[in-house]
């Protein structure tokens, strides 16, 4: 098994942030269906990657400039293209026991992916309850986790709190109060995405982190992740799709939804 091999692949199609968490901090922290015994019995690691930055917005955009008919054939590139690169570099592992899974709309089994993160080292819980990566700040997607039966050792977590001392822009900065005790609550933002369009394009909060200024999604990156129709038909321009030959308009993300997916830690029971 040569996991550097599967990050340097990875690494090349933006896939540039990773680290390992320990299954039984993992088994600890979830509901029975999610634990190590139920996903992949023996279990003895977990390799969690993310997108920090633009690159894996980079990446994406080339491979739908060589064939934009992926555009035209996904209701999620972005997601496809994760995936499929993922299977692709698989094969770095040779014949190691693992089993992948997804952090995309259509996974069969959703997985919170912040607890993996945190977990392995990717970043530390913010105020906005995205982590805050050490050189990525909170622009950071997490994307995949394989869980493996061969032992690495666990690179996370990290110690402290990534918002401390910090006078809290992002707080003052949402129109939508969902910010009680001063941290993020997915009730009160659900609520306002619900009742007013102006945040269906964008947040805020997140603009105003002054952390890793330089890892900030460009605008069109921005769009997509946030107003999944118009960054759709962004996408459309920019690898020059007509619009005829689209058979999505583009979905997400579903605010209300969200928690229903989500429901995995041991206190939930899930």
């Amino acid at each position: 098994m040569t996991t550097a091999r599967l990050r340097e692949e990875l690494r090349a199609s933006g896939l540039n942030a990773w680290g390992v968490a320990d299954v039984e901090t993992w088994d600890q922290a979830v509901g029975p269906e999610r634990r190590s015994t139920a996903l992949l019995p023996g279990a003895r690691a977990i390799l969690v990657f993310g997108s920090g930055g633009g690159a894996l917005w980079e990446a994406f955009l080339a491979d739908l400039r060589d064939d934009p008919r992926r555009l035209a054939e996904e209701a999620h590139p972005l997601d496809a293209f994760v995936e499929r690169r993922v299977r692709a570099a698989d094969a770095a592992l040779g014949n190691a026991p693992r089993r992948w899974f997804f952090a995309s709309a259509t996974a069969e089994l959703h997985l919170d992916f912040r607890v993996l993160a945190s977990l392995a080292g990717l970043g530390r819980r913010s105020r906005l309850g995205l982590l805050l990566h050490p050189d990525f700040g909170v622009w950071l997607g997490l994307r995949a986790a394989c869980f493996l039966t061969e032992p690495l050792a666990a690179t996370g977590p990290l110690p402290g709190d990534p918002c401390e001392g910090c006078p809290a822009p992002c707080v003052s900065a949402c129109p939508g109060e969902a910010f009680p005790g001063g941290h993020w609550q997915v009730d009160p933002c659900a609520a306002f995405h619900t009742a007013s369009p102006l945040c269906a394009s964008s947040c805020a909060a997140r603009s105003a982190c002054v952390a890793a200024p330089g890892a900030r999604y460009d605008a069109d990156e921005y769009l997509y992740h946030y107003d999944r129709a118009r960054g759709r038909a962004r996408l459309r321009e920019l690898v020059g799709l007509p619009e005829q030959d689209d058979a999505y308009e583009g979905v997400g993300p579903h605010w209300q939804t969200w928690r229903r997916k989500v429901r995995v830690t041991a206190e939930q029971g899930a």
